[in-house]
Formats: structure tokens, C-alpha cells, sequence
């Protein structure tokens, strides 16, 4: 395995255009290790990125709040900006990993890593956040929703790279929010099930909602259907039987090591129950 250490952006995009084939970008490693010791990456490149501080940082731009591909979740949990603009987001994120791995852990990486169970992407498309992608001759941004096309496939060139994450400042705003993410234990748990939703209630009728979930498809995704049904509808007057029957054609969970497909179905319209209905 061959590994680079670019001393700056234009150098990485230098070393990217000479490598031919699959290739992999280290920051903090909390996935890749894991993939390397398991086998699963064996003799591809490794380029060494998480010294590139062009890619760091958290900062508001207009109406935006841009987050640098590089920052950590504990960057993410100290930030005074997020705290003010996205506090659910900032909340969410506690559950995610251990404070050593949330240390190390990037936004980026975890979204680049293409994990169905994922914890960020769920909270992260229903903020309708957008993604920066960099090459060494444009920019260009590119909706998180339309990210991923498949299980570990993306909308992203060979030689692109993700530069940051652009949400803007009221994708909060007004909306009461809901973040649920089940696993075998309370915490330090892989997803079985991750749910996220934003909801504007005037007079007991839906006005707006947003649904997502991960850990339930190849790859974390909005629930475009289920919304489309539940806008303008009475909280009173909601089918949920229609609902089972929208959400059956959304979601797929499979069983495996970790849950039964059965019980992450359940647990998913239980989940969702309560959100409307509370």
C-alpha cells in the first residue's frame, strides 16, 4: 500500500490526477482502520489529507453555515455557531461514538464513507444540507439528497473530493424536531435504525415535514412519498395504516448480525407514530 502526504490543496490535486484507479483519502481513520485490519482495503493508495487546513473550520457565510470537510465531531459539539444556528443538529450529534472517536472521527469522512447507518447523514438531509465538491480546476455543489445513487456509490468524480458542508441557517428554524437512533445499547452503538424529521404544526394540520432514515436502505435517504402524503393533512384525520403501506415501499430493512428486519420495520412506524402525533 502506498501512501502520499500532500503538502498543500494544490498537491493533492496533483497527486490525484497521476493515480489511476481506486484510491483512498485518510483523515481520522475511525472507518478506514477498520476496513484496512479487515481486509476489505488492501493494496489500493492511501492519500493522508487530515493536516490540510484548508478544509477545516466552521464559519457563516450570508445565510449559510459551512463546515470544513476536515472538522470533527467534537468540533461540531464545541462550536458557539452551530450551537446558535443548528442546536438540533449540535444535540443529535452527542450519540454519536465516544469523545475518542468523536475527536478523531470528520463530518465528511463519515458521509464519504457511505455507510448505510451512517449516523450524520439522516439529520443531514433533513436540513436539506448541500455538499461542496472540490477538483483542481472547479467547485461545484451538490445536494446531499442526490449524493448518494447506490450502496457506496456517489455522485462524486474520480477526482473530486468533498471541501465542505453548506447548511443554512434556518433549515431550523420554526420546525420541532425529532432524532431517534436505536441500537443494542444506549450508547457507543451502531445504528439498527436512525430516524430524522423536522414538522411545522399550524391548527393541528401538517404545513411542512421532513422525513429521513438510515440504517433501513443501501444508503440514508429522505422519505419523499410519506412527506408528500402527511403535508396538509390533520394530525387527527392521519391513516396510519396508509402510512405502513407508504412506508413499506420506502424502506427496505434487511436482517443481519445485528436486528431482524421484522423489528426494524415495527420500530420505525412506532417511531414515526410519535413524531406525528406528539
Amino acid at each position: 500500500m502506498k501512501f502520499y502526504k500532500p503538502t498543500s490543496l494544490p498537491n493533492l490535486f496533483e497527486i490525484v490526477r497521476k493515480i489511476e484507479g481506486k484510491k483512498y483519502y485518510l483523515a481520522g481513520g475511525t472507518d478506514i482502520n477498520v476496513q484496512i485490519k479487515n481486509g476489505m482495503i488492501k493494496n489500493e493508495p492511501m492519500i493522508f489529507i487530515n493536516h490540510l487546513n484548508e478544509l477545516r473550520g466552521i464559519s457563516a457565510v450570508d445565510d449559510d453555515i459551512i463546515i470544513g470537510a476536515l472538522s470533527s465531531f467534537k468540533d461540531l459539539l464545541e462550536s458557539d455557531l452551530i450551537k446558535q444556528h443548528l442546536p438540533y443538529l449540535q444535540t443529535s450529534l452527542h450519540a454519536f461514538a465516544s469523545p475518542l472517536l468523536q475527536t478523531m472521527a470528520t463530518l465528511a469522512g463519515n458521509l464519504a464513507n457511505g455507510s448505510p447507518t451512517a449516523d450524520v447523514a439522516p439529520l443531514l438531509l433533513v436540513l436539506d444540507a448541500k455538499l461542496k465538491l472540490l477538483s483542481k480546476s472547479k467547485m461545484r455543489v451538490v445536494s446531499i439528497s442526490e449524493f448518494y445513487t447506490g450502496y457506496k456509490q456517489f455522485d462524486m468524480k474520480n477526482n473530486e473530493i468533498i471541501g465542505a458542508i453548506i447548511i443554512s441557517k434556518k433549515a431550523e428554524k420554526d420546525y420541532k424536531t425529532f432524532h431517534k437512533k436505536i441500537g443494542s445499547r444506549n450508547s457507543l452503538t451502531i445504528a439498527k435504525i436512525g430516524l430524522a424529521g423536522l414538522k411545522k404544526i399550524e391548527e393541528g394540520v401538517i404545513k411542512e415535514i421532513k422525513l429521513s432514515a438510515g440504517s433501513l436502505n443501501e444508503y440514508a435517504r429522505r422519505l419523499p412519498k410519506l412527506e408528500s402524503y402527511l403535508t396538509g393533512r390533520e394530525i387527527n384525520k392521519i391513516n396510519f395504516a396508509e402510512v405502513e403501506k407508504i412506508l413499506q415501499h420506502e424502506i427496505t430493512p434487511i436482517s443481519d448480525l445485528r436486528s431482524d428486519k421484522g423489528y426494524r420495520y415495527q420500530v420505525t412506524v412506532n417511531l414515526l407514530k410519535d413524531f406525528l402525533i406528539n
